[in-house]
């Protein structure tokens, strides 16, 4: 007996029914570790494979440039003045140090533990210097802002003045970073470590051309060297269609370690030397805030960005926070909250 044939459109239908199917985060499998294999460009699935997510964690490096400007750093070492009266007022003109915008660089590595955790070593290193001139115009002098009020053998004034004024800092982290909520098209990850943070400010202020006996040099260096605990935050939404994302980190760290000063005045006569050595054991918090754009590629192999950055260094020692407390004798409260903002554009390069 012949059975009957069902039509084409019916036969499809229930060849069809009969395979369930298979969505993106159906193929993927945590614990599975020959995904890319099986996958066309981690977009498309050759076979029942595994493909991983783009937000998944990898092992992979990355590099970052970065162009910040610190701020609460400026320094006014001379001001024009119209004699050298006690009853001298000033006639406009100041001589200011100020660090303008200077290029540090961000490198990095990290290692997959799991396609939800990986283990991250990052250094950061930033340096910026300056240098300027003031020259009093007609019979005006200049007062000098680092000389030690206290100094009777020295002239307070001078013609012309100059100062050099250096700063960096540098850091290393090494973090923990777990996924904390993913989907197609967003991902948040939390990060746990520890840190090391180093800063260095140098400042020359010279007298080039006296109007009294003696011309003075003042050179002043603070040092710091801090280890602490990391913590923090980050979040990226991309277009699963064109690639393009948006991304925001904030990070916190709390350095504890030794803030330490020095300050030496020597003059060309040989009539004695101004001299102070300072040290302060806190605790210095370092806050993070970035906000950017870019581009990640489907399988999160690749990744460009850019995006602006704000670092601020909570209760620091600052060169001006410093010089002032020697020239007042007052040790009492020397902080300061010393920022770096600014531009920062990266590749990352994902196994």
């Amino acid at each position: 007996v012949s059975q009957p044939v069902l039509p084409l459109a019916a036969a499809l239908d229930e060849e069809i029914d009969d395979v369930s199917p298979v969505g993106f985060a159906d193929m993927w499998d945590e614990n599975s570790s020959s995904c890319d294999s099986a996958c066309d460009g981690c977009g498309e699935s050759k076979s029942y494979c595994c493909c991983q997510p783009w937000w998944a964690h990898r092992c992979g490096v990355f590099a970052e440039f970065l162009l910040l400007r610190p701020g609460s750093t400026d320094f006014i070492y001379a001001v024009e003045q119209n004699d050298t009266t006690p009853n001298a007022f000033p006639t406009g003109p100041v001589g200011r140090v100020n660090i303008d915008s200077s290029a540090g660089g961000r490198l990095g590595f990290s290692i997959c533990a799991s396609q939800c955790t990986s283990l991250e070593v990052i250094y950061t290193g930033w340096e910026g210097s300056t240098s300027d001139s003031i020259t009093a115009v007609g019979n005006n002098v200049l007062n000098s802002e680092v000389i030690h009020p206290s100094t009777a053998t020295t002239g307070n004034t001078s013609l012309v003045s100059s100062a050099d004024y250096e700063m960096d800092f540098q850091t290393l982290d090494l973090a923990y970073r777990h996924i904390l909520r993913a989907n197609d098209s967003y991902a948040i990850n939390w990060l746990g470590g520890f840190r090391y943070g180093n800063m260095t400010q140098d400042l020359t202020a010279r007298q080039d051309v006296a109007t009294a006996t003696g011309l003075v040099t003042v050179d002043t260096d603070i040092d710091f060297n801090g280890f602490g605990l990391l913590l923090g935050m980050d979040a990226e939404r991309r277009s699963c269609r064109t690639g393009l994302m948006c991304y925001s980190k904030a990070l916190s760290s709390f350095l504890a370690g030794d803030w330490k000063g020095r300050y030496r005045q020597t003059e060309q006569i040989g009539s004695g030397i101004v001299a102070n050595e300072y040290e302060d054991y806190r605790v210095t918090p370092v806050l993070e805030l970035e906000l950017g754009i870019g581009w990640r590629s489907p399988c999160g192999r690749c990744r460009a960005s850019v995006g602006y950055l704000t670092t601020a260094w909570y209760d620091a020692v600052s060169t001006r926070e410093y010089v002032d407390a020697v020239r007042s004798s007052n040790y009492v409260s020397v902080d300061d909250t010393i920022t770096f903002s600014g531009l920062t554009a990266g590749l990352e390069a994902n196994f």
